[in-house]
């Protein structure tokens, strides 16, 4: 059998669709638990993802026409098939790259204070999804062999894309910096602030993994064995995708980790709002500046994280018991009474 890329591929790309999937699903799971509704950086994630799994379809399906294979090893027949595919292939998976990004930026745009962190947040929203437009439209008119009016030059098709690959690299390391802005002034233990800021900050994975794929397209771009190299370039599109989906799901589980401790009673409280839950279900506030932390200044607690502020709602009930002296001393006994509020 040739060697090909196929079977890695495929592997690659299948099974960090499957742990993507499975992190982004555990992110929704966590603010069930807090009764949050899903946010407009939900919905761009899960549509990210959507993008990706047909990015995923599409590739997987152009290994029958010579993807990931040599061309020595490939029906020239199906060449104009795969031709054909690859460009597809490529337009949902730097879309997706594009949205998945884009959620990342929506949540922090939730978080942040400071007018000029907004600024910076929505100039990289804009730019990023500009340049990874552009590019994923282009690649349709790229000039082939005769050239055709108005075509694109292969050349410039190239350079545009490196510049694409590149800049949401440096956005990826960029919004590495963000988490450590923000959550820092958030109220909660040092020790779980440390802990969102560091989950939060894995999307240096992305842009890691971003500045080797901008390294790699020229190569396989001007390269006559396309097929095979192509491939590769695909490979890190996934890995590209994935991480930044992983790195954008994973500040979210605080909820989750603490009902998981719960459960295995490792925590004596289940804290998912304003109080806490002993282990004998009865609710309870810490302190005042615990309510007045989770209701007036909330913009600094966790709600930016959690979901919704409207949607942050307890019911307490409170039992009081009282003697009355009086009439027990007129009957001779000492009736109780117990009034709920």
């Amino acid at each position: 059998m040739a060697e090909s890329n196929v079977l890695a591929m495929t592997v690659t790309m299948i099974v960090l669709s499957i742990v993507s999937f499975g992190f982004m699903l555990l992110r929704f799971y966590s603010k069930y638990l807090t009764r949050a509704m899903l946010g407009l950086d939900d919905i761009v994630l899960a549509l990210s993802w959507t993008l990706h799994l047909v990015f995923v379809i599409i590739s997987i399906i152009s290994t029958r026409y010579g993807l990931g294979s040599h061309l020595d090893d490939i029906d020239l027949t199906l060449l104009p098939r795969l031709l054909k595919l690859l460009p597809i292939a490529q337009f949902f998976a730097v879309i997706s790259v594009a949205v998945s990004k884009s959620s990342f930026i929506l949540t922090l745009l939730r978080l942040v204070q400071k007018g000029w962190q907004k600024a910076v947040l929505w100039f990289m929203l804009a730019t990023v999804n500009g340049s990874l437009l552009s590019i994923s439209i282009v690649q349709f008119f790229q000039c082939s062999e005769p050239p055709t009016p108005g075509c694109v030059p292969g050349n410039q098709v190239i350079a545009l894309g490196v510049f694409a690959a590149a800049y949401s690299a440096a956005v990826d390391l960029v919004l590495v910096v963000f988490p450590s802005l923000v959550i820092w002034s958030l109220q909660m233990r040092q020790r779980e602030k440390l802990g969102i800021i560091i989950s939060m900050s894995l999307g240096v994975v992305a842009g890691v993994v971003g500045i080797y794929k901008s390294t790699t397209i020229p190569n396989v771009s001007r390269s006559v064995d396309f097929a095979y190299g192509t491939a590769i370039v695909l490979i890190w599109l996934v890995a590209e995708v994935c991480s930044t989906i992983i790195a954008a799901s994973i500040p979210f589980y605080r909820p989750l980790l603490r009902h998981v401790a719960s459960r295995t009673g490792k925590s004596g409280t289940e804290s998912y709002a304003l109080g806490s839950r002993r282990r004998d279900g009865h609710s309870r506030i810490g302190s005042q500046t615990d309510l007045k932390s989770g209701i007036e200044f909330d913009d600094n607690s966790d709600k930016g994280i959690l979901g919704a502020p409207s949607r942050i709602v307890r019911k307490t009930n409170i039992t009081v018991e009282y003697e009355n002296h009086d009439q027990a001393r007129r009957a001779g006994q000492r009736q109780g009474h117990r009034d709920v509020f």
